[in-house]
């Protein structure tokens, strides 16, 4: 038998297509929400678990893509999670369903999956491009009861499957859980990965609804606005409640560390903001999870080691005033101004610091957070205090280069 000869031109082509599936997709995050474990305050929102229902979840998009993928996570769960199907759709300023969007997500090119214990699931990607700021929806049907350890947001529920559906029939509005863990795209531009680590201060509790004012959501525009700056992506790992040392809202940083930071796509630098809530005065002894500033010092050169040992570089940012917020208590002031001055002192073994407590003073009174840019609770910055957060660290990130 002759040994099969094939043409050149058969020979290059077949040679440029292995060459081009060699090439790894650069992926980034488009969108993030950090799981949080279960929460019974969510399920008694809804009333009862999902069971064959069809959850949609809005999501918006941080930056232009070509190709998406979601992440499904069952990370803090003991059982397995079914998924019948799924689905994703646009949404216009209205919020309304962009008719021709709907596009079915598959996962090994099945429909129906099961998601194990205590892992995330990607779903198999699509090219189906987005634009910066661009808001999206996905939708899930959980066949099986179903109460999912996620992150607590506004979702629409309806009966039956009704992934395929552009308008859910008769959804019900309810804070539950939205197993949809991340957005991640390909961006040919996007060479740096910014993850914004912290709580509530960082996921932008205080902000107007739906406009994504965070500070990481509005420092993402400016950099995109920024010639020097439209080599980023910004991914936002903030949990409002969390804490540093002990199991708040969400694990302690240090157990979600690896998950939220060191795991993002393409992650090439960190904004650590944390420690506010270790430090807030405990009402019921039996509750108490405040820690030393030692402590919380010794958890900060854990994270400093651990994201410089990934290659990560590490940004801190200073713990903002409080006085006046319902947990406040002179020690716990104490604590906040030593653990700033060492963070100030040791900016240069860092890769930048990022004065937030600084920007955020009421004039005269340092300890105050700025009264025009919180939202009463002397705790949460509102939208103008997340832009001042935000044109704060603008320019420590764009110090840090595009390449």
């Amino acid at each position: 038998m002759k040994p099969l000869r094939l043409a050149p031109a058969l020979i290059g082509l077949l040679a440029l297509t292995a060459a081009h599936a060699a090439v790894p997709q650069h992926w980034v995050p488009g969108w993030t929400s950090s799981p949080i474990g279960y929460e019974p305050d969510i399920r008694d929102g809804l009333g009862r678990p999902f069971k064959d229902e069809t959850v949609r979840q809005e999501v918006r998009a941080g930056i232009a893509g070509t190709t998406i993928r979601i992440r499904f996570t069952n990370e803090l769960s003991d059982v397995p999670l079914r998924i019948g199907a799924a689905s994703i759709l646009r949404l216009d300023e209205a919020g309304k369903p962009v008719p021709g969007s709907l596009r079915p997500l598959t996962f090994s090119g099945a429909r129906d999956v099961r998601v194990p214990t205590h892992a995330p699931l990607l779903s198999d990607p699509i090219a189906y491009p987005v634009k910066a700021g661009e808001r999206l929806a996905v939708s899930v049907h959980f066949p099986d009861e179903a109460a999912p350890p996620a992150h607590a947001q506004m979702v629409d529920v309806a009966a039956g499957d009704a992934t395929g559906a552009l308008d859910l029939p008769s959804p019900r509005r309810a804070r539950a859980s939205g197993i949809v863990s991340a957005v991640d795209v390909v961006s040919p531009a996007a060479s740096r990965v910014l993850v914004a680590f912290g709580d509530s201060i960082t996921e932008g509790a205080g902000a107007t609804p739906g406009k994504a004012m965070s500070w990481p959501d509005q420092l993402g525009r400016m950099l995109a606005a920024s010639p020097r700056g439209r080599c980023w992506a910004v991914a936002n790992q903030g949990i409002s409640g969390n804490r540093l040392l002990s199991e708040g809202r969400g694990p302690n940083a240090l157990s979600r560390f690896d998950r939220d930071v060191l795991s993002v796509p393409g992650a090439t630098h960190v904004v650590i903001l944390e420690g506010i809530n270790d430090i807030g005065k405990v009402k019921d002894p039996a509750k108490d999870w405040q820690a030393p500033a030692d402590k919380l010092i010794a958890a900060y050169e854990q994270l400093l080691a651990r994201a410089h040992a990934r290659g990560l570089k590490v940004i801190f940012g200073t713990l903002l005033p409080y006085e006046g917020a319902g947990y406040a208590s002179p020690d716990g002031e104490q604590r906040r101004e030593t653990l700033n001055r060492w963070l100030r002192a040791n900016a240069k073994r860092f890769d930048g610091l990022i004065d937030f407590d600084a920007a955020m003073q009421e004039p005269g009174q340092p300890t105050v957070m700025r009264l025009a840019e919180q939202i009463g609770d002397h705790l949460h910055p509102n939208d103008a205090g997340y832009t001042t957060m935000a044109k704060t660290a603008l320019p420590v990130v764009l110090a840090q280069g595009c390449r």
